[in-house]
């Protein structure tokens, strides 16, 4: 409930207060499923493991560490929700599924906008990963071999953080990670919203109102008096497309289904990659739109999972062992 009052009080539109409270009823719902409550048991977790402090408020994140022998593949998984509202609590799910196949997950919590505008949630995905590179070894993690993912805004922070990783940057919050030495040897960005600027993008044919009017908002409220201006790393995708042929980026696993309006995001970064010789496996679901990778029952949904799988088993090697099952069914 505090929760719910602090995002009234920061004078969050009704929809996303109601949105961020379905997300997560869904979330405490769908932990009771069968599947679910397997995947789970598949690792022990860890909650609330403070990464870092800003203005005396702790942020945390949630360790799920597998129950076979390591030392293990890592996932950092930065949520989505248009900077604004889900948390590591609405993906527990998610960083299960991981964990059950022997990846050990770092599911991140950061401050969202509005009450914190960018750059905050930006700063705190990279504090985030210098937590990561100073402490994964010490729970059992294989700092080479550390995948970087995040769906939706989520996405936008983890190509925030590979870019700080990968060059130089002159933002105070981002210098410190290139000079770390652990740099992410995977991104797995799902349906992302690359550019957090320009929302004019999303008024064309096929794109509903409401989407349009959601991605308004979310430029707005993350970037406010800056939107006309934005700066450089709100928007990853032009920093890649901007950046020399000497870019320097992990292989990159990008999804996205055909009907969702971020869709030209993803394909725009795989052709920016891809022109620099960089390895991006794009993938299009056919009749997906925004956030299907959530959905597991859905056929398209475990299709994905499983191109997932078979991508952080190339790049970063099969884990040393399966920790629960397979497949991702709903119950």
């Amino acid at each position: 409930m505090k929760r719910w009052l602090e995002m009234v009080a920061a004078r969050q539109s009704p929809r996303r207060v109601v949105i961020d409270l379905g997300m997560h009823a869904l979330a405490a719902a769908a932990e009771a499923l069968p599947s679910v409550r397997r995947r789970g048991a598949a690792a022990r977790l860890v909650e609330d493991v403070v990464y870092a402090r800003h203005g005396g408020e702790a942020l945390t994140l949630d360790l799920h560490l597998p129950n076979s022998p390591g030392p293990h593949p890592v996932v950092v998984y930065l949520h989505g929700g248009a900077f604004a509202i889900g948390s590591k609590r609405t993906h527990r799910a998610i960083a299960a599924a991981y964990a059950s196949r022997g990846y050990l997950v770092c599911n991140v919590d950061y401050r969202l906008a509005p009450k914190h505008p960018f750059p905050a949630a930006a700063e705190d995905a990279c504090a985030a990963w210098r937590w990561v590179a100073r402490e994964i070894a010490s729970h059992g993690g294989d700092p080479r071999r550390i995948a970087l993912a995040g769906e939706s805004a989520g996405a936008n922070l983890a190509l925030v953080v590979a870019l700080a990783c990968a060059t130089p940057r002159p933002e105070p919050w981002a210098a410190p990670l290139h000079d770390l030495g652990v740099r992410p040897a995977a991104l797995l960005l799902y349906y992302g919203f690359l550019q957090a600027s320009a929302p004019q993008r999303f008024r064309r044919p096929g794109v509903s109102r409401l989407a349009q009017r959601v991605a308004a908002d979310a430029t707005r409220s993350y970037l406010g008096a800056a939107a006309a201006n934005p700066p450089p790393l709100a928007d990853p995708l032009c920093v890649v497309e901007a950046a020399p042929a000497a870019l320097r980026l992990p292989p990159a696993f990008v999804a996205t289904g055909d009907a969702d309006p971020c869709a030209p995001d993803s394909r725009r970064l795989a052709a920016a990659l891809r022109q620099r010789g960089l390895r991006c496996d794009l993938h299009v679901y056919r009749g997906e739109s925004h956030g299907f990778h959530v959905l597991f029952w859905r056929a398209q949904a475990q299709r994905c999972w499983r191109d997932s799988f078979a991508f952080l088993g190339d790049v970063l090697g099969a884990p040393s062992a399966a920790a629960g099952p397979q497949t991702l069914h709903a119950a």
